[in-house]
Formats: structure tokens, sequence, C-alpha cells
């Protein structure tokens, strides 16, 4: 696999190359015609961009964290261009609670098996500036499924394990008749 040049550092290449990474997908910012018509546009025609997000690599990996259901997490490694700032050299905060919205959706589809749960509720706790240009790691992990109630615990952090920001959403699966 051919790596975005920001993804070069040691930080990167030691975390990509760990033995419990399962990579699902990367991109670019080149968007095909086909990936231009599919859900998350928001991401695929606004944020990825040379300015924006620079570049992704989507995988699972086995989590750490205690209160996890299941065995993975999904982590989202990606590089943030000055395009996303609200102040200059800092990325908009509602940038970053979308980033922990995506993220925290991409476990629920995958824990609800339902066709992309809407997300009820969102928190996010901001600890620390995200700088840009920059490479962070986002990560997920469901914490609780409750009849048709996904609950979701991420972070955003930096090359050096710095939680940058912390969120909890939930999802609910739609009402079978109304999908």
């Amino acid at each position: 696999m051919s790596l975005h040049p920001d993804f070069q550092s040691v930080p990167c290449q030691k975390l990509l190359n760990g033995e419990d990474i399962k990579i699902l997908e990367t991109h670019t910012g080149q968007l095909s015609d086909s990936e231009k018509t599919l859900v998350d546009s928001v991401f695929l025609q606004t944020f990825y961009r040379a300015d924006g997000i620079r570049a992704q690599i989507t995988f699972e990996r086995v989590t750490s964290e205690p209160d996890a259901i299941l065995r993975w997490e999904h982590c989202f490694l990606m590089s943030l261009g000055p395009g996303l700032d609200g102040k200059a050299g800092r990325a908009h905060g509602g940038f970053i609670a979308s980033i922990m919205d995506h993220i925290a959706g991409s476990v629920a589809v995958r824990v609800s098996r339902s066709h992309y749960p809407p997300t009820a509720n969102l928190i996010v706790d901001y600890a620390a500036p995200v700088n840009t240009p920059r490479v962070v790691l986002c990560r997920a992990w469901a914490v609780e499924r409750s009849g048709r109630k996904t609950l979701v615990r991420g972070c955003i952090e930096d090359a050096d394990g710095l939680v940058l920001a912390r969120g909890r959403a939930l999802f609910i699966d739609q009402k079978p008749e109304k999908i």
C-alpha cells in the first residue's frame, strides 16, 4: 500500500505496522465519480481536499478500553490541513465534533447492523487544541447495546497519544417500517 507522505513518520509507521491492525480503506482526497454519490458526502465532497482531510486510513484493531463491549475499536488515521481551521492554525471545533460523530457512527453501523442509525445525542469534550496541519488518530468503541440503542465512546489523539478530544454518542436504530 502506498502511503501519503504525512503518514511516513515513525509514530504512524509503528501504528500501521501493529500486528492487530486490519486496514479497511484509505482516502487520499481524490474522489472517483462513484464516491461522489455515496453517503457521508460532507466528508467525501467537502472535507477530503488538499487543504482539508489530506489523507485518511481507516482500520480496526484490538482495543484496550475497559468499557468496550467488543474486542475491537474502529480507527481513522487522518492528516488534517489548514482548510479545516476556525482560528488560524487550529481546527474548527465543529469539525472536531463532525469527526467524532463520523467515527462513532461507523462503530454504530457495525454493532447495530442497521442501515446508518441516526445520532440521537453527541457530547464532545475538548481537552486541547487540534493544531493544523497535523496527523491525528481517531478511535471509537461500543460501550453498550440495548434494544435499538448503541452507545459509543471515542477520542482524538495526537501522535504521542495525548487526548485532544473525547466524545460519547448515542445512536438509535430506526424502526423496521421506517428503513
